[in-house]
Protein backbone atom coordinates (compact mmCIF):
# COMPACT_ATOMS: atom_id res chain seq x y z
CA UNK A 1 0.00 0.00 0.00
CA UNK A 2 1.51 3.39 -0.99
CA UNK A 3 2.76 5.71 1.72
CA UNK A 4 0.74 8.94 1.88
CA UNK A 5 1.08 12.24 3.70
CA UNK A 6 -1.56 10.94 6.11
CA UNK A 7 0.58 7.85 6.84
CA UNK A 8 3.60 10.03 7.63
CA UNK A 9 1.49 12.36 9.80
CA UNK A 10 0.19 9.46 11.94
CA UNK A 11 3.67 7.99 12.33
CA UNK A 12 5.23 11.32 13.36
CA UNK A 13 2.34 12.61 15.44
CA UNK A 14 1.86 15.69 13.25
CA UNK A 15 -1.13 17.10 11.40
CA UNK A 16 -1.60 15.99 7.80
CA UNK A 17 -1.68 19.61 6.61
CA UNK A 18 1.72 20.28 8.22
CA UNK A 19 3.26 17.21 6.60
CA UNK A 20 1.72 18.04 3.21
CA UNK A 21 3.05 21.58 3.26
CA UNK A 22 6.54 20.40 4.13
CA UNK A 23 6.50 17.78 1.36
CA UNK A 24 5.20 20.37 -1.13
CA UNK A 25 7.84 22.91 -0.09
CA UNK A 26 5.32 25.55 0.93
CA UNK A 27 7.44 28.62 1.87
CA UNK A 28 4.56 30.15 3.87
CA UNK A 29 4.64 27.35 6.45
CA UNK A 30 6.32 28.43 9.68
CA UNK A 31 7.91 25.34 11.12
CA UNK A 32 11.16 24.43 12.79
CA UNK A 33 14.07 23.01 10.86
CA UNK A 34 14.01 19.99 13.17
CA UNK A 35 10.40 19.10 12.30
CA UNK A 36 11.03 19.63 8.60
CA UNK A 37 14.05 17.34 8.76
CA UNK A 38 12.03 14.64 10.60
CA UNK A 39 9.32 14.68 7.92
CA UNK A 40 11.75 14.58 5.00
CA UNK A 41 13.80 11.77 6.59
CA UNK A 42 10.65 9.70 7.27
CA UNK A 43 9.52 10.26 3.69
CA UNK A 44 12.88 9.00 2.44
CA UNK A 45 12.95 5.92 4.68
CA UNK A 46 9.35 4.93 3.86
CA UNK A 47 9.82 5.65 0.11
CA UNK A 48 7.08 8.27 -0.03
CA UNK A 49 6.09 9.17 -3.59
CA UNK A 50 3.86 12.18 -4.33
CA UNK A 51 0.64 11.48 -6.22
CA UNK A 52 0.86 13.70 -9.31
CA UNK A 53 -2.80 13.15 -10.22
CA UNK A 54 -4.03 14.15 -6.78
CA UNK A 55 -1.73 17.15 -6.75
CA UNK A 56 -3.00 18.31 -10.17
CA UNK A 57 -6.58 18.04 -8.93
CA UNK A 58 -5.76 20.23 -5.92
CA UNK A 59 -3.81 22.86 -7.79
CA UNK A 60 -5.60 22.71 -11.15
CA UNK A 61 -2.28 22.26 -12.98
CA UNK A 62 -0.25 19.30 -14.18
CA UNK A 63 2.79 21.39 -15.20
CA UNK A 64 2.77 19.50 -18.49
CA UNK A 65 2.25 21.05 -21.92
CA UNK A 66 1.80 19.11 -25.15
CA UNK A 67 3.05 19.31 -28.73
CA UNK A 68 0.77 17.94 -31.42
CA UNK A 69 1.95 17.38 -34.99
CA UNK A 70 1.07 15.04 -37.83
CA UNK A 71 4.80 14.84 -38.59
CA UNK A 72 6.49 11.67 -37.37
CA UNK A 73 8.81 12.37 -34.44
CA UNK A 74 12.08 11.67 -36.23
CA UNK A 75 15.33 13.17 -34.94
CA UNK A 76 16.48 13.39 -38.58
CA UNK A 77 13.71 15.90 -39.31
CA UNK A 78 15.67 19.11 -38.77
CA UNK A 79 12.64 21.37 -38.62
CA UNK A 80 10.98 19.29 -35.91
CA UNK A 81 14.29 19.01 -34.05
CA UNK A 82 14.49 22.81 -33.92
CA UNK A 83 10.91 23.03 -32.63
CA UNK A 84 11.48 20.39 -29.97
CA UNK A 85 14.77 21.92 -28.86
CA UNK A 86 13.24 25.37 -28.50
CA UNK A 87 10.27 24.01 -26.59
CA UNK A 88 12.45 21.98 -24.24
CA UNK A 89 14.54 25.01 -23.28
CA UNK A 90 11.40 27.09 -22.69
CA UNK A 91 9.75 24.31 -20.68
CA UNK A 92 12.81 24.09 -18.45
CA UNK A 93 12.63 27.84 -17.90
CA UNK A 94 8.95 27.64 -16.92
CA UNK A 95 9.25 24.42 -14.89
CA UNK A 96 7.12 22.42 -17.33
CA UNK A 97 7.34 18.93 -18.77
CA UNK A 98 6.66 18.21 -22.44
CA UNK A 99 4.27 15.56 -23.78
CA UNK A 100 4.47 14.58 -27.47
CA UNK A 101 1.20 13.77 -29.22
CA UNK A 102 0.98 12.71 -32.86
CA UNK A 103 -1.84 11.73 -35.20
CA UNK A 104 -2.72 8.04 -35.31
CA UNK A 105 -4.58 6.35 -38.11
CA UNK A 106 -6.49 4.18 -35.66
CA UNK A 107 -7.85 7.20 -33.76
CA UNK A 108 -10.24 9.85 -35.01
CA UNK A 109 -9.71 13.57 -34.45
CA UNK A 110 -12.54 13.52 -31.91
CA UNK A 111 -10.89 10.75 -29.88
CA UNK A 112 -7.54 12.59 -29.84
CA UNK A 113 -9.32 15.86 -29.01
CA UNK A 114 -11.00 14.27 -25.98
CA UNK A 115 -7.73 12.69 -24.81
CA UNK A 116 -6.05 16.12 -24.92
CA UNK A 117 -8.83 17.51 -22.72
CA UNK A 118 -8.70 14.77 -20.08
CA UNK A 119 -6.58 16.86 -17.72
CA UNK A 120 -3.15 15.44 -18.42
CA UNK A 121 -1.85 18.68 -20.02
CA UNK A 122 -2.33 22.35 -19.18
CA UNK A 123 -1.99 23.59 -22.76
CA UNK A 124 -0.96 22.60 -26.28
CA UNK A 125 1.32 23.72 -29.12
CA UNK A 126 0.08 22.57 -32.54
CA UNK A 127 2.15 22.26 -35.70
CA UNK A 128 0.00 21.45 -38.68
CA UNK A 129 -2.21 23.03 -41.32
CA UNK A 130 -5.62 24.40 -40.41
CA UNK A 131 -7.16 21.67 -42.62
CA UNK A 132 -6.21 19.06 -40.00
CA UNK A 133 -9.51 17.87 -38.42
CA UNK A 134 -8.00 18.07 -34.94
CA UNK A 135 -6.77 21.63 -35.46
CA UNK A 136 -10.26 22.52 -36.71
CA UNK A 137 -11.78 20.92 -33.61
CA UNK A 138 -9.42 22.83 -31.30
CA UNK A 139 -10.15 26.10 -33.12
CA UNK A 140 -13.91 25.49 -32.97
CA UNK A 141 -13.70 24.85 -29.24
CA UNK A 142 -11.70 28.06 -28.72
CA UNK A 143 -14.22 30.03 -30.76
CA UNK A 144 -17.45 28.60 -29.31
CA UNK A 145 -16.47 28.01 -25.67
CA UNK A 146 -13.25 29.90 -24.95
CA UNK A 147 -13.81 29.70 -21.18
CA UNK A 148 -13.57 25.89 -21.19
CA UNK A 149 -11.27 25.34 -24.19
CA UNK A 150 -7.77 24.02 -23.69
CA UNK A 151 -5.20 26.81 -24.23
CA UNK A 152 -3.61 26.35 -27.68
CA UNK A 153 -0.90 28.16 -29.64
CA UNK A 154 -0.15 27.25 -33.27
CA UNK A 155 3.34 27.41 -34.73
CA UNK A 156 4.61 27.98 -38.30
CA UNK A 157 1.27 28.09 -40.13
CA UNK A 158 -1.23 30.89 -39.40
CA UNK A 159 -4.72 29.94 -38.23
CA UNK A 160 -7.71 32.34 -38.37
CA UNK A 161 -8.77 31.47 -34.82
CA UNK A 162 -5.77 30.19 -32.84
CA UNK A 163 -2.92 32.50 -31.79
CA UNK A 164 0.16 31.64 -33.83
CA UNK A 165 3.91 32.13 -33.85
CA UNK A 166 5.29 32.15 -37.37
CA UNK A 167 8.07 33.82 -39.32
CA UNK A 168 8.08 36.71 -41.78
CA UNK A 169 7.43 34.37 -44.73
CA UNK A 170 6.69 37.10 -47.27
CA UNK A 171 9.66 39.26 -46.28
CA UNK A 172 11.98 36.27 -46.37
CA UNK A 173 10.93 35.37 -49.89
CA UNK A 174 11.27 38.98 -51.01
CA UNK A 175 14.86 39.00 -49.74
CA UNK A 176 15.61 35.82 -51.70
CA UNK A 177 14.03 37.05 -54.92
CA UNK A 178 15.81 40.40 -54.81
CA UNK A 179 19.12 38.57 -54.41
CA UNK A 180 18.32 36.37 -57.44
CA UNK A 181 17.38 39.42 -59.49
CA UNK A 182 20.60 41.14 -58.42
CA UNK A 183 22.53 38.11 -59.70
CA UNK A 184 20.90 38.51 -63.14
CA UNK A 185 18.51 35.55 -63.29
CA UNK A 186 15.60 35.88 -65.72
CA UNK A 187 13.83 32.49 -65.39
CA UNK A 188 12.35 31.32 -62.10
CA UNK A 189 10.64 28.25 -60.62
CA UNK A 190 8.89 27.63 -57.31
CA UNK A 191 8.75 24.08 -55.91
CA UNK A 192 5.79 23.45 -53.61
CA UNK A 193 4.44 20.32 -51.85
CA UNK A 194 1.27 18.56 -52.94
CA UNK A 195 -0.35 19.41 -49.60
CA UNK A 196 -1.36 22.95 -48.72
CA UNK A 197 0.26 24.97 -45.95
CA UNK A 198 -0.60 28.61 -45.35
CA UNK A 199 3.06 29.47 -44.80
CA UNK A 200 4.00 28.00 -48.18
CA UNK A 201 1.14 29.86 -49.85
CA UNK A 202 2.49 33.12 -48.39
CA UNK A 203 5.98 32.34 -49.67
CA UNK A 204 4.71 31.46 -53.13
CA UNK A 205 2.57 34.60 -53.38
CA UNK A 206 5.45 36.82 -52.30
CA UNK A 207 7.74 35.06 -54.79
CA UNK A 208 5.35 35.71 -57.68
CA UNK A 209 4.40 39.28 -56.73
CA UNK A 210 8.01 40.37 -56.18
CA UNK A 211 9.08 39.01 -59.58
CA UNK A 212 6.14 40.54 -61.42
CA UNK A 213 6.74 43.88 -59.71
CA UNK A 214 10.34 43.74 -60.95
CA UNK A 215 9.11 43.39 -64.54
CA UNK A 216 9.60 39.64 -64.99
CA UNK A 217 7.06 38.25 -67.45
CA UNK A 218 4.61 35.69 -66.09
CA UNK A 219 5.60 33.12 -68.73
CA UNK A 220 9.08 33.12 -67.17
CA UNK A 221 7.63 31.80 -63.88
CA UNK A 222 7.15 28.07 -63.26
CA UNK A 223 5.16 26.39 -60.49
CA UNK A 224 6.17 22.76 -59.96
CA UNK A 225 4.47 20.48 -57.46
CA UNK A 226 6.60 17.84 -55.75
CA UNK A 227 5.97 14.96 -53.37
CA UNK A 228 6.43 16.63 -50.00
CA UNK A 229 10.14 17.24 -49.46
CA UNK A 230 11.30 14.94 -52.28
CA UNK A 231 12.26 17.09 -55.28
CA UNK A 232 13.50 14.33 -57.60
CA UNK A 233 10.37 14.54 -59.78
CA UNK A 234 11.02 18.22 -60.51
CA UNK A 235 13.76 17.34 -63.00
CA UNK A 236 11.21 15.44 -65.09
CA UNK A 237 9.49 18.73 -65.88
CA UNK A 238 10.69 19.65 -69.39
CA UNK A 239 10.31 23.36 -68.66
CA UNK A 240 13.02 23.39 -66.02
CA UNK A 241 16.15 22.61 -68.05
CA UNK A 242 15.91 24.43 -71.38
CA UNK A 243 19.47 25.69 -71.79
CA UNK A 244 18.67 29.01 -70.15
CA UNK A 245 19.63 28.93 -66.50
CA UNK A 246 16.70 28.87 -64.04
CA UNK A 247 16.63 29.94 -60.39
CA UNK A 248 14.63 27.42 -58.33
CA UNK A 249 13.07 28.54 -55.04
CA UNK A 250 12.19 25.48 -52.94
CA UNK A 251 9.45 25.69 -50.31
CA UNK A 252 11.83 24.58 -47.56
CA UNK A 253 15.43 23.54 -46.98
CA UNK A 254 14.78 19.79 -47.04
CA UNK A 255 13.29 19.96 -50.54
CA UNK A 256 16.22 22.18 -51.61
CA UNK A 257 18.70 19.60 -50.28
CA UNK A 258 16.76 16.90 -52.13
CA UNK A 259 16.98 18.83 -55.41
CA UNK A 260 20.67 19.54 -54.83
CA UNK A 261 21.36 15.83 -54.28
CA UNK A 262 19.34 14.85 -57.36
CA UNK A 263 21.25 17.35 -59.51
CA UNK A 264 24.53 15.86 -58.29
CA UNK A 265 23.43 12.33 -59.27
CA UNK A 266 22.40 13.50 -62.74
CA UNK A 267 25.54 15.59 -63.34
CA UNK A 268 23.54 18.82 -63.38
CA UNK A 269 25.70 21.75 -62.35
CA UNK A 270 24.58 23.96 -59.46
CA UNK A 271 24.59 26.89 -59.98
CA UNK A 272 25.84 26.41 -63.55
CA UNK A 273 22.63 24.80 -64.88
CA UNK A 274 20.24 25.49 -62.00
CA UNK A 275 20.36 27.87 -59.08
CA UNK A 276 18.77 26.51 -55.87
CA UNK A 277 17.48 28.31 -52.78
CA UNK A 278 15.74 26.94 -49.69
CA UNK A 279 13.76 28.36 -46.79
CA UNK A 280 13.93 27.87 -42.98
CA UNK A 281 17.65 28.17 -42.28
CA UNK A 282 18.15 24.54 -41.26
CA UNK A 283 21.66 24.13 -42.59
CA UNK A 284 23.49 20.93 -41.74
CA UNK A 285 27.12 20.65 -42.96
CA UNK A 286 27.02 16.91 -42.26
CA UNK A 287 24.57 16.45 -45.15
CA UNK A 288 26.57 18.25 -47.81
CA UNK A 289 29.59 20.51 -48.18
CA UNK A 290 27.49 22.88 -50.28
CA UNK A 291 26.31 26.07 -48.59
CA UNK A 292 22.64 26.48 -49.42
CA UNK A 293 21.26 29.97 -50.00
CA UNK A 294 18.27 30.17 -47.69
CA UNK A 295 16.23 32.25 -45.25
CA UNK A 296 17.03 31.72 -41.57
CA UNK A 297 13.78 31.71 -39.59
CA UNK A 298 15.23 30.86 -36.14
CA UNK A 299 12.58 28.19 -35.48
CA UNK A 300 14.00 27.26 -32.07
CA UNK A 301 13.40 30.86 -30.96
CA UNK A 302 9.90 30.69 -32.44
CA UNK A 303 9.13 27.52 -30.48
CA UNK A 304 10.43 29.09 -27.28
CA UNK A 305 8.22 32.13 -27.89
CA UNK A 306 5.23 29.86 -28.49
CA UNK A 307 5.75 28.25 -25.07
CA UNK A 308 6.01 31.69 -23.45
CA UNK A 309 2.68 32.71 -25.02
CA UNK A 310 1.06 29.41 -24.05
CA UNK A 311 2.05 29.93 -20.42
CA UNK A 312 0.41 33.36 -20.56
CA UNK A 313 -2.79 31.78 -21.92
CA UNK A 314 -2.73 29.14 -19.19
CA UNK A 315 -2.50 31.94 -16.63
CA UNK A 316 -5.53 33.65 -18.16
CA UNK A 317 -3.63 36.45 -19.91
CA UNK A 318 -4.34 37.74 -23.41
CA UNK A 319 -1.79 37.13 -26.19
CA UNK A 320 -1.38 38.55 -29.72
CA UNK A 321 -3.27 36.85 -32.56
CA UNK A 322 -0.04 36.52 -34.55
CA UNK A 323 3.61 36.82 -33.56
CA UNK A 324 6.04 36.98 -36.47
CA UNK A 325 9.68 36.12 -35.93
CA UNK A 326 12.38 38.04 -37.85
CA UNK A 327 14.14 36.38 -40.80
CA UNK A 328 17.66 36.72 -42.16
CA UNK A 329 19.06 36.00 -45.62
CA UNK A 330 21.84 33.41 -45.57
CA UNK A 331 24.10 33.41 -48.64
CA UNK A 332 25.98 30.41 -49.99
CA UNK A 333 27.25 28.83 -53.19
CA UNK A 334 24.05 27.46 -54.76
CA UNK A 335 23.21 30.58 -56.80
Amino acid sequence: MPVTAKTLALKLGLSQSTVSRILNGDPRQRISDETRARVLEAARLLDYRPNAVARSLRHGRTNIIGLYTRTTYDVRNHFLAEILGGMQHACARHGQDLLLQTARRDKSAEVIFNSLRDGRIDGLIVHNSQEDPLVQRLAHSALVRPETAIPVVAIADPDPVLPVVTCEDSLGMELLVHELLRRGYTRFAFLEPQFKLSSVESRKLAWKNTLLAAGVLENALLNIEIDGESAESALRDDRLLTGERCAVSCWNDQSAYSLLSTCFRHAISVPGDLAITGFDGLLDPRLTDRRLVTVDCRWADAASTAVDLLMQLISGEAVPEETRMPVFLTLGDTI
